[in-house]
């Protein structure tokens, strides 16, 4: 029957609804099945109300065992081989290195197409290496002097022969429609010269297309395909999922095995009460932006004690100070998130866990310690999350989530018909997953707004991307009505789809990661650009910025549906029924403010460098390292050229439209609370757009006046206040274009009007207005900006800068 837009079982203590009613009819099968199919496999007794799922199960078996069938051929076949050839025959040394190092050649159905070569092709896939002519040299020398170790010298060339030989065989194994010949020519061409660089980033759909092939620098791009198959096979065989946790747990028990690890907790009152808060926080706070755990399987008993605590930790700090009910509950919540990070790192360091292989926990916990050191703590440990990040990297690089599909260390011999535990097994991949790809849009977004150096680059990230939000959030799963199973490309291939400006649907944490591989893209090329200036390889600098900029905007129209303002766009909020469940007001459906800043300041630092915004605006530090004269000359000289340019037009029209989504709601001045704001990075990258803007102003028309260099007191009056200033800017370009709102397709047409606007320079209101917001903050990086944000302010009252020392 038909409940509102639902439509309800009526059978009886049954009570499921669904959306459709085919659905509806579909789910009544379990209840009055009309027939009962079983396996027809031998020693298979498994029933099925559906005939379309029992015929999926039934291909799964035969498909191990046309598999199995084919493994036991193979085997037979290198047995053969081995036995016909002679000890020194180099096609033979590749089957003895195969069958010694099988941890190192894990692909068995490539290595087997050995046995097609015979030993005269093997040969002439040989090619010179600095190695071979050492080896060669020293081998002539030794015969010209009559060495009595001429013996075992050629045997250990015909070691390393061999090894050359199988490291180039298989570097080429892929390329299927090559005669060996061709493939020996082509490898003596495979250098990467200076042009190829750009043509493998734009220009290889087709390249990259293939499954398991290299790129010119020899990286493998495979996985990802195994990781669909497993969760296929789940649907179909469609063991017990891990049901839904109430965040129920021990109690008192659990507080008192916290305390162990963090005995600080006692002097903190931290309970079972003040548990469940952070906990109900962390969910709705940080999961729905990075939703790297499970949460319908996960149990605060069962889950790792360090990963717990960082839970505890990140919902402490992102508190809603202003709430005063949450107060009531943790009054001391910046204390007690301290209190937990200042030791974690040690602490999960020390485990004997911690290491190779990774676990998942480890991963996790280093992610949500970063976010919080990062963002809201000290400057002491938002340092130490720097210098700590590429531990966190090399643990990754040292398992096989960027070394490849993290289902190659499973057996192939594993039944997945009879395995009882498969949906942990893909929660705990998909974890791994998930976990690997939000560190490298943490290194990207990080670079972005602080400078950092970018530790991993797109083309390192094998992965496949995210499985759909909804299968992710999901708490029950029903064999007889499953959700739609969409297979999720490559991570390369969605991205070199962005570059060729084609359209695609993503979910929420992949438009993050796609933009995040724009932006690395950006800084490799800008990395290739000091390398080709220093070899006077200048040809193809610069050409590669016009591809970026277009894919960050088919990125915004196709991918993002042209805003950046839709909390869907940005976050999946599943609704759960749970009383706890509830949602952030900065991330609720009714928030007009923008949920993808870095799109805009990305947009800006890719025409500026932050290191130039913040040595303009006065900073006397920058990564811990003294700013001198010298450093501010130079970065002026720079700043000049920027803001005389295009780019700096449209660099400071994209930090306008974000203040203006930032402080107004369809109009109505919005009150922004940095220190509150549950939107991760986004206090930051408003303090960066505020300093574009300045820096951009400042140097085009100087001080906002000269009271301050006249004036024997310091007191500061703006000219306009900071609502007044960002709506007239915003209105003057809509009338002089004619358009209701400002159109982002139109910013080249804002730049040929915005030097019609008069006193742009009039920014005092506006800089007091957001100092005021982030003196308070409990962040020390966000008091900072406050700091550097009066030292522009007295710079726009006629203050002389104060030369660098």
């Amino acid at each position: 029957m038909k409940v509102g837009e639902r439509y309800v079982c009526d059978v009886p203590d049954c009570g499921k609804s669904f959306s459709r009613s085919d659905h509806l009819s579909r789910h009544k099968f379990n209840h009055e099945p009309r027939s009962i199919h079983t396996c027809s496999c031998a020693g298979c007794n498994k029933s099925f109300v559906r005939k379309d799922v029992k015929e999926k199960h039934e291909y799964y078996h035969r498909k191990k065992i046309k598999k199995q069938k084919l493994k036991s051929a193979k085997k037979q076949k290198i047995v053969k081989i081995l036995s016909a050839k002679s000890p020194t025959d180099p096609a033979n040394g590749i089957g003895e290195l195969v069958g010694n190092d099988a941890s190192g050649m894990k692909n068995t159905g490539k290595i087997m197409e050995v046995e097609n070569l015979s030993a005269q092709n093997v040969e002439h896939l040989r090619y010179p290496t600095a190695q071979q002519h050492r080896m060669e040299e020293s081998q002539n020398t030794h015969h010209r002097t009559g060495n009595s170790m001429n013996a075992s010298s050629n045997t250990n060339n015909d070691i390393i022969a061999h090894f050359t030989v199988a490291d180039q065989y298989f570097s080429n194994l892929n390329q299927e429609n090559y005669s060996a010949s061709e493939i020996s020519s082509n490898s003596t061409q495979n250098s990467l010269l200076p042009t190829d660089l750009t043509q493998w980033l734009f220009n290889d759909i087709d390249f990259l297309n293939q499954k398991n092939v290299s790129s010119p620098s020899g990286t493998s791009l495979s996985g990802g395909t195994n990781a669909n198959q497993l969760l296929e096979g789940a649907f179909c065989i469609s063991p017990n999922f891990p049901q839904y946790s109430t965040q129920t747990f021990s109690g008192t028990v659990l507080i008192q095995k916290l305390c162990e690890y963090i005995p600080n907790l006692h002097e903190l009152l931290f309970g079972v009460e003040q548990l469940r808060l952070c906990l109900d926080v962390y969910w709705a706070a940080y999961h729905v932006q990075f939703p790297i755990l499970h949460r319908p399987s996960f149990s605060a008993d069962d889950v790792h004690p360090f990963l717990l605590l960082s839970m505890i930790m990140m919902g402490a700090g992102l508190m809603d100070v202003n709430d005063p009910p949450s107060v009531a509950i943790l009054p001391l919540s910046q204390r007690l998130a301290d209190c937990i990070a200042v030791p974690l790192r040690w602490l999960i360091s020390s485990s004997e866990e911690f290491g190779s292989p990774t676990k998942a926990w480890m991963i996790q916990s280093l992610i949500v310690l970063e976010s919080y050191e990062i963002l809201f703590s000290s400057r002491k440990l938002h340092e130490r999350a720097y210098l700590h990040h590429g531990l966190k990297i090399q643990l990754l690089r040292r398992s096989a989530l960027l070394g490849g599909d993290p289902l190659n260390r499973t057996s192939d011999d594993t039944n997945l018909t009879e395995e009882k535990d498969i949906w942990k097994k893909w929660i705990e991949i998909e974890s791994l997953k998930r976990a690997a790809l939000v560190s490298f849009y943490l290194d990207t977004v990080h670079a972005t707004i602080f400078g950092h150096e970018i530790v991993l680059f797109a083309h390192q990230i094998k992965l496949s991307m995210p499985c759909d939000d909804m299968l992710w959030e999901m708490s029950v799963i029903d064999k007889n009505n499953l959700p739609p199973q969409t297979e999720t490309p490559r991570f390369i291939v969605a991205l070199t789809k962005l570059l060729h400006q084609e359209q695609s649907e993503a979910s929420s944490l992949s438009k993050k990661l796609l933009l995040a591989g724009l932006l690395t893209i950006k800084f490799q090329m800008e990395q290739k650009d000091l390398q080709m200036t220093f070899l006077d390889w200048k040809s193809v600098k610069e050409s590669w910025k016009s591809t970026i900029y277009k894919a960050i905007d088919v990125w915004r129209d196709a991918v993002c549906h042209g805003d950046c303002c839709d909390t869907r766009n940005a976050f999946y909020l599943p609704s759960t029924g749970e009383p706890s469940n509830f949602v952030r007001a900065e991330l609720s459906l009714s928030d007009t403010k923008c949920k993808f800043p870095i799109y805009h300041l990305c947009q800006a630092f890719m025409r500026v460098k932050q290191y130039d915004m913040i040595i303009y605006a006065g900073t006397p530090r920058r990564m811990s390292v003294k700013t001198t004269e010298r450093d501010y000359k130079v970065v002026e000289g720079r700043i000049k050229e920027w803001s005389n340019s295009t780019n700096g037009k449209i660099s400071v029209l994209h930090c306008y439209i974000l203040l203006n989504e930032i402080m107004f709601n369809g109009g109505v001045e919005s009150v922004y609370e940095p220190d509150c704001d549950s939107v991760l990075h986004r206090p930051n990258i408003v303090a960066s757009a505020l300093f574009v803007v300045w820096v951009y102003n400042y140097s085009l028309h100087g001080p906002e006046s000269l009271s301050h260099k006249f004036s024997l007191q310091n007191e500061i009056r703006e000219r306009e206040g900071g609502y007044s200033y960002i709506n007239r800017i915003y209105h003057s370009l809509v009338k002089h274009t004619g358009e209701k709102t400002l159109n982002y397709k139109g910013l080249e047409k804002y730049s040929k009007i915005i030097d019609d606007i008069p006193n742009k320079h009039y920014l005092v209101g506006l800089l007091k207005l957001f100092r005021n917001k982030y003196i308070r903050c409990r962040s020390e990086i966000c008091r900072e900006y406050a700091e550097l944000l009066q030292n522009c302010i007295l710079r726009s009252m006629g203050k002389e800068r104060e030369p660098f020392t």
